[in-house]
């Protein structure tokens, strides 16, 4: 389902569904936008392009993300690759039919995600005994008969719905909120500055394909600054009117 903001329409996908790429093929042809943005950065687009699907090197990854963000990004890259298996996708097959789709119809791209080696080194950056602590309350919490109820959907059927997904979110932000800030909160931030910039050069509508999970803070965060930039506008023509007088 698509949300709308000025000229900005975000689409909220899973990145691994069938159905997200099919939702995606149709907002384009139906919005016929001027530019499609993708959560993406240069590196892990290129990595979806390649035939040649190699593992970086464990060497690299440590160097580039930092000890914990290496574990990090192998631990959720492993669940999301399984669970792609299991449904007979390929995982980022949403991310990857929104570029290819768009070039097929010579519509430009703008990767608009933060960098996944940035993401990574702020994981690696947190305190020790704050990632010890994190990642235990949420191993306990997580046999907590509430939390299962509230976090267990079906990912056969595609993206959760918009109450089941801030369901979810609000459980990891209330007990990981150091995770929440930075894999969410920090990229909702990030995005919509680079919509924000896109805008600024596009007055038809501009697409938006993130992760589902991401679609109610960019939301919140693209109404503020356009309601404050109309407002500064507004200021700003009352600040310069005048009257000319004829005598």
């Amino acid at each position: 389902m698509l949300t709308k903001i000025d000229n900005i329409y975000l689409l909220g996908t899973s990145h691994v569904s069938k159905e997200s790429s099919e939702e995606i093929k149709k907002s384009i042809d139906s919005l016929k936008p001027e530019v499609v943005g993708i959560e993406l950065d240069y590196q892990r687009l290129k990595g979806l392009l390649s035939k040649l699907k190699q593992k970086p090197k464990l060497r690299t990854l440590l160097k580039e993300f930092g000890a914990f963000g290496t574990m990090f990004a192998l631990l959720a890259g492993s669940m999301q690759k399984r669970v792609a298996q299991h449904l007979g996708v390929e995982a980022g097959i949403d991310m990857k039919q929104a570029y290819l789709y768009s070039r097929e119809h010579k519509i430009p791209t703008a990767l608009i995600d933060q960098h996944v080696k940035v993401t990574m080194r702020k994981f690696s950056s947190m305190k020790f005994t704050k990632k010890v602590s994190t990642a235990w309350n949420l191993f306990i919490k997580s046999f907590k008969k509430e939390y299962r109820k509230k976090m267990n959907f079906d990912v056969k059927k595609g993206v959760p719905s918009n109450e089941k997904l801030l369901e979810i979110l609000s459980i990891v932000k209330k007990e990981a909120p150091e995770f929440y800030d930075i894999l969410i909160e920090q990229r909702n931030i990030y995005m919509t500055k680079k919509l924000l910039k896109l805008k600024e050069h596009h007055s038809g509508p501009i697409l938006a394909v993130v992760g589902a999970g991401h679609i109610e803070g960019m939301k919140q965060y693209l109404e503020k600054n356009i309601k404050k930039e109309e407002g500064e506008e507004t200021t700003s023509k009352e600040t310069f009117s005048f009257t000319v007088q004829v005598d």
